[in-house]
């Protein structure tokens, strides 16, 4: 017979909080049985669980490059800071 977990257990195991392996139990993304009136967790599910929200990682980079930041001493006008100076001032553009 394997251990089944309870869901405090299946939280600990994880990380998460016992609130949210209930959430997931009632959405129906984490399988679970009752004995009694208690809920348990087989290994099984649980790992499928873990398995179905895993991070899989996009292999390259992003395929744009971050702007370089604004030096503080200089404004363009086309920033959204110098357009509300203006706007402030009375002076939409």
């Amino acid at each position: 017979m394997t251990q089944d977990l309870s869901p405090g257990q299946a939280a600990d195991q994880t990380g998460l909080s016992r609130t949210l392996i209930y959430r997931e139990i009632e959405r129906g993304h984490l399988r679970a049985y009752r004995v009694g009136g208690r809920l348990r967790i087989t290994l099984d599910a649980l790992a499928e669980w873990k398995e179905r929200h895993a991070v899989v990682s996009r292999g390259q980079p992003p395929a744009y490059a971050p702007r370089p930041a604004a030096s503080h001493g200089a404004t363009r006008p086309d920033t959204f800071v110098a357009e509300l100076r203006a706007i402030r001032n009375g002076r939409a553009t």
